[in-house]
Order: C-alpha cells, then sequence, then structure tokens
C-alpha cells in the first residue's frame, strides 16, 4: 500500500514503522536517516519553508528570501528534486520550484509542532553528530 513504508526509487522497502527493523546499519534506519537529511540542513529547510508557505517560487526569490548564493540554493534544489521533496516547472528562461509531495509539508508542521512544545530544550541541546 502506498504511503505506509519508506520508499527507494519505486521499490517499498519497509511496511508499518512496527515492522522496521532496528539498528545502525539497517538498511532501513539509513534510508529513513537519509530521508529526514533532507530537512537537516538550514537552507534545505528554508527553502522547504518558503515553498510549504509561497506555494511555488522561482529561484531568484529563493535565494533573495534565503540569502545564499544562487549556485548554493541551485545545488540544494537538486537535491531536494532528486529524493522528490520538490518540483520543477520551466517557463522560458525561468524555473519555479513548488513542493512535489503535500507529506512534507506535514513533516514540516509536525516539526514545529514538537518545537513548539520543546523550545528550550532545543536550545540547550548540545548534541553533535559524534554522539
Amino acid at each position: 500500500m502506498k504511503g505506509t513504508g519508506v520508499r527507494e526509487g519505486s521499490v517499498e522497502v519497509a511496511s508499518p514503522l512496527a515492522d522496521v527493523p532496528v539498528g545502525r546499519e539497517v538498511r532501513e534506519v539509513r534510508l529513513l536517516a537519509k530521508l529526514l537529511d533532507g530537512f537537516a540542513n538550514p537552507v534545505r529547510l528554508s527553502v522547504l519553508l518558503l515553498l510549504a508557505r509561497e506555494g511555488e517560487a522561482s529561484v531568484g526569490k529563493l535565494v533573495e528570501a534565503i540569502g545564499v548564493p544562487q549556485p548554493r540554493v541551485s545545488d540544494h534544489l537538486r537535491c531536494l528534486a532528486w529524493c522528490g521533496y520538490v518540483r520543477a516547472r520551466r517557463e522560458g528562461p525561468n524555473v519555479f520550484y513548488s513542493i512535489a509531495d503535500e507529506r512534507v509539508i506535514g513533516v514540516l508542521r509536525l516539526g514545529e509542532g514538537i518545537l513548539a512544545d520543546n523550545l528550550e530544550h532545543v536550545e540547550a541541546c548540545d548534541v553533535t553528530e559524534s554522539c
């Protein structure tokens, strides 16, 4: 059933969350970590938040709003498009991006809700990737 598991390409690799095996080296866990990495970069997250709010934006508008160089924004957009978070639409010389999967907006809302409930702890957290 679509939407009940982790997908790699067109292949569903796991069923509902209760069926996902755990462990650092388990394929499903690594894939889920990669999926969540798409949200973990401040530039990518800014792009996703802006697109969720605006519906669609050109690369130029994203560059202006986020305040980072165009090549960097374009690199992140390619990553987000490759992973299925955003889609591109060409109109003449301009490329416009929008959220490709409404579940991305759900993840953003979920993150905002968790952050609102735990703001002080998140601000004080000093966890690094070396944990």
